[in-house]
């Protein structure tokens, strides 16, 4: 360390002193006002322009007098209740987990889809017991159709207070974990119930293949049903993994009692647990689905998410007049597209 150093040292540590001295007599200490401070920052034309951007950092003194509390118990500059803020209802998501997902750089998606196919693989064979090479093999025949999916935006946003930010930390993330799980619940709805409308997606069940009962008369109870849907996704050769059932359903489903006679129930003892089931296939419960309506699928290979743009925070003052009211935007964001590979795969019906 040279002499320069140390007396730079020096030089801080005793402004230091006079610092606390001025603060304990009550003193202010000697700065500039804050006008000649803001001509001095900067060339004043560049910021009038609008080339330049200052900050002035203010002492404590100087804001004084833009601070008003009445001191009273429920000052809002005076933190009191709880400490921590209730998130508020929420439903469990999962519908984004279960499906196939892949990163995409393009705004549309089009891939080739398999239509139809005839399968005509054999033993290589001749009309004698010998003959077995030259001779032709069974011909099979694939037929694809090119699907095209555009990615769309999904999102919302919240205009909130620059105080807000600067304020309350808690609340600052309050406002980015419930955006990003409203823009998550409008996306868990679209891949279900979009209808491929303009900036919609092209949900799951608008392509989903409708049920056909195989009993004569056609089952009526809700698990019958549901089983006879997981026997149609089977003899299309798919593996269903997962069951959707509305809420108002599934209650249906685990309340039936064995007889009018009887307080046993169908699905079992209630007191034990366990994760919804049906047939050996997870049950998921979800509004997002209508009451009434099921969908059986193998979500392994009904459809595919493309993620343009995962979910996102954004943040910005430069909307609108956002920068002379104090106000900053925030906005959820979600760019993707579904591209259903596979009606069979999925069978959606009535209970």
């Amino acid at each position: 360390m040279n002499v320069k150093d140390t007396e730079s040292q020096l030089v801080a540590a005793m402004s230091g002193l006079v610092s606390i001295q001025q603060y304990l007599v009550g003193m202010q200490p000697t700065i500039d006002p804050v006008g000649e401070r803001l001509l001095k920052g900067a060339d004043l034309s560049r910021v009038i322009a609008g080339n330049e951007r200052m900050t002035l950092k203010l002492l404590p003194y100087e804001l004084k007098a833009a601070i008003t509390s009445t001191g009273a118990i429920n000052d809002r500059l005076v933190p009191s209740g709880t400490p921590t803020l209730d998130y508020g209802a929420r439903s469990v998501l999962f519908l984004q987990d279960l499906l196939p997902r892949f990163p995409t750089r393009n705004g549309a998606i089009e891939i080739p889809v398999l239509s139809s196919k005839t399968n005509n693989a054999a033993p290589q064979a001749g009309n004698s017991p010998l003959e077995r090479e030259n001779v032709t093999m069974g011909e099979s025949a694939y037929a694809f159709v090119n699907s095209y999916e555009p990615v769309e935006t999904i999102g919302h946003y919240l205009p909130v207070s620059k105080q807000i930010f600067e304020d309350s930390g808690q609340l600052t993330g309050f406002i980015n974990s419930e955006m990003l799980y409203g823009l998550a619940e409008k996306v868990e709805d679209q891949l279900l119930n979009g209808d491929a409308s303009t900036g919609s997606l092209n949900g799951l069940l608008a392509n989903a293949s409708a049920y056909v009962s195989s009993s004569s008369p056609a089952y009526t109870n809700e698990v019958d049903i549901i089983r006879d849907a997981i026997r149609q996704v089977r003899l299309a050769k798919f593996g269903p993994n997962g069951i959707i059932l509305n809420e108002a359903d599934w209650f249906a489903v685990e309340t039936r009692k064995r007889g009018s006679t009887t307080d046993a129930y169908v699905a079992g003892d209630p007191r034990l647990g366990g994760e919804p089931s049906l047939w050996g296939l997870p049950v998921h419960v979800s509004n997002a689905i209508a009451a009434g309506t099921f969908l059986v699928a193998d979500f392994n290979r009904c459809g595919i998410i493309f993620d343009r743009e995962e979910a996102m925070i954004e943040v910005s003052r430069h909307d609108g007049n956002s920068f002379t009211t104090g106000m900053v935007t925030v906005a959820a964001t979600q760019r993707l597209a579904l591209v259903n590979t596979n009606p069979l795969a999925m069978v959606k019906g009535a209970l």
